[in-house]
């Protein structure tokens, strides 16, 4: 026998045992202590639990929206990855695509340095659309090795950017 079987078995003989006074002390105790042991070890922490839950998916569908945007951005970079250019045609794909994603005003310089090098200085670009123009070279084989970059007003970067074409 386990003890916990053991005592199971024993505790008949202590209820006859206690008597009449001692069973009423008994039940009142536990019909007192029954509600707070419940709310204490089952209730309160349920509760916490769903409410953690209802705190924690209105993030998670939150991130997922901006997981599912930024797949639709990595599916239509994939779209136009290819060989790398080089030389001249190499200015000529980075002037294009910084013009096509709306930073070609802010382009100020655009210069070779050697066969593979670019350097690119922008004034007042937007962030999020250099972000992109980043992503969308790199993504043709044309990546950012160097980028200083300094706040130039709310959602603005001034700064240099060399680019190496590698492939």
């Amino acid at each position: 026998m386990t003890t916990m079987t053991a005592a199971l078995s024993r505790l008949p003989a202590f209820w006859r045992a206690c008597g009449a006074r001692g069973r009423r002390r008994i039940l009142l105790a536990a019909w007192l202590l029954g509600p707070i042991l419940f709310y204490g070890l089952l209730w309160r922490p349920l509760a916490a639990h769903v409410r953690q839950g209802a705190q924690l998916v209105p993030r998670q569908r939150a991130a997922l929206a901006v997981m599912r945007k930024e797949a639709a951005l990595v599916r239509a970079l994939r779209a136009h990855a290819g060989h790398a250019p080089s030389g001249a045609r190499l200015l000529r794909v980075i002037r294009r695509r910084a013009r096509a994603l709306a930073a070609g005003t802010a382009l100020t310089s655009l210069s070779m340095q050697g066969a593979r090098r670019v350097s690119a200085v922008f004034v007042r670009a937007p962030f999020t659309t250099l972000v992109r123009l980043l992503a969308d070279l790199s993504a043709r084989g044309i990546v950012a090795t160097r980028a200083i970059l300094k706040p130039a007003g709310a959602g603005y970067v001034s700064g240099s950017v060399i680019w190496v074409r590698y492939g």
